[in-house]
């Protein structure tokens, strides 16, 4: 077992390494922590679409992890999540861009709800019968997502932005491209994905260090072989969006409109990526956050309501900066904001403003880690970049506002798209 101490942050980190490559990182916490959370994940999501392994070429459906994803929870004797709420633990699972993610929180059992989690997900019970009848249960859960307008505007931004990459696409597929998913094609991505030495195990908050070790041990011993993983390939994707602009007329109470920009991925280090991803979060905060000049004036003029949001993505191979406004003075605002990200917006990337959102970013990253849940997760995403979530905030140090205001640069007329659903 490695051992590592994080001072700035009090925390003690320990790791697990197993001959067959799966990793156990257990970050405990004393009284007055009372509960357990364990996580396990593998680095493959809804991305991962076209996949290489022992020299063989797949292709996959839209929705193939979310779906696999469902089928893990069936056991030949029955429903996983059953046998979770028997034992008294919470359980749940998540599918994003980039990974899968199986967890359950517990005040007790702990050790037995670890077994059946790596038993569950050990067992892959994938068959004909229960990928068919599992077709209309997420067919429904697709229906609920498209009913939602603003989830379906930015489905359709994606698809403004992007030509080929499967972020185009829900998480959750279509309704058209769950249907030629197979039990063969969940069978087959679980050997690829699913090996040991894709795994990732974190355990938080109240744990018994020993029995966890004594635990691994055996299981080793169990399954000491490691296998050969997939790489995930992804297609060839034009520097230029799809479509420039889009204006459709709806019967909506108020215009929605959506603005994004497809940024160019760079080859860079795991560190200098993270920091990347930094970089443009602060930089579109500083211009249009909820305290910044900009956002006061537009929600002051009436130009936008409390649904003004503005976000980053950053995927595998696809990074965007996404805009969402509603208002009743669309033709205003939009005049506004493309002369604000085109032109004028750099003026607004001051020092002073700066530096209080730096120390705001620090506060919300180290208060999320007083968090369990929160904080498994996180550690468990930067594991998969190939960093580690106590070293991000000696990378949020090393930001500077030349950086920003570099990032800036980024945003220009060639790589916009614009959404707009016009009242009717």
């Amino acid at each position: 077992m490695i051992k590592k101490y994080y001072q700035d942050f009090n925390e003690h980190v320990y790791i697990i390494k197993l001959k067959n490559g799966m990793q156990v990182h257990v970050l405990p916490k004393d009284d007055p922590y009372y509960s357990t959370y364990v996580e396990l994940s593998v680095p493959y999501g809804a991305l991962d679409l076209s996949y290489k392994l022992n020299n063989q070429s797949f292709e996959t459906p839209y929705g193939t992890a979310h779906f696999l994803e469902h089928k893990m929870f069936a056991m030949p004797d029955g429903d996983a999540f059953m046998k979770f709420s028997s034992m008294g633990l919470d359980s749940n699972a998540m599918t994003s861009y980039n990974q899968t993610s199986y967890l359950f929180m517990a005040t007790e059992h702990v050790m037995e709800g670890l077994d059946y989690l790596l038993e569950m997900v050990d067992t892959p019970f994938i068959h004909d019968e229960n990928v068919e009848s599992e077709k209309p249960i997420i067919a429904e859960e697709l229906k609920m997502y498209l009913d939602d307008p603003n989830t379906m505007m930015h489905n359709q931004l994606m698809e403004q932005l992007y030509h080929h990459h499967p972020i185009r696409y829900d998480i959750g597929g279509t309704l058209d491209s769950i249907k030629d998913i197979t039990s063969k094609t969940l069978n087959d991505i679980y050997h690829a994905y699913y090996v040991r030495s894709n795994r990732l195990i974190v355990i938080a908050g109240k744990v018994d260090l020993k029995a966890v070790q004594a635990y691994f041990k055996a299981y080793e011993q169990r399954y000491p072989n490691r296998d050969e993983k997939a790489v995930t390939r992804y297609p060839v994707e034009p520097k230029r969006v799809r479509v420039k602009s889009c204006v459709e007329k709806k019967d909506i109470g108020i215009s929605k409109m959506m603005i994004g920009f497809k940024l160019q991925p760079k080859r860079l280090s795991p560190r200098e990526q993270i920091k990347r991803e930094m970089v443009m979060s602060i930089m579109i905060n500083l211009l249009l956050g909820s305290s910044s000049s900009m956002y006061e004036r537009l929600l002051a003029e009436g130009l936008i309501n409390q649904n003004f949001s503005v976000g980053t993505y950053f995927e595998k191979k696809a990074e965007c900066v996404i805009l969402y406004a509603e208002s009743n003075k669309m033709t205003t605002f939009k005049r506004i904001m493309t002369d604000f990200l085109l032109v004028s917006g750099e003026t607004e990337l001051k020092e002073d403003a700066f530096n209080r959102y730096l120390k705001v970013y620090m506060g919300q990253l180290i208060y999320a880690l007083n968090n369990v849940e929160h904080k498994a997760y996180l550690y468990g995403k930067y594991f998969h970049m190939k960093s580690s979530l106590f070293d991000v905030v000696d990378m949020l140090k090393e930001v500077t506002l030349d950086d920003v205001k570099q990032s800036f640069k980024e945003l220009k007329k060639t790589n916009m798209s614009l959404l707009l659903h016009k009242k009717a």
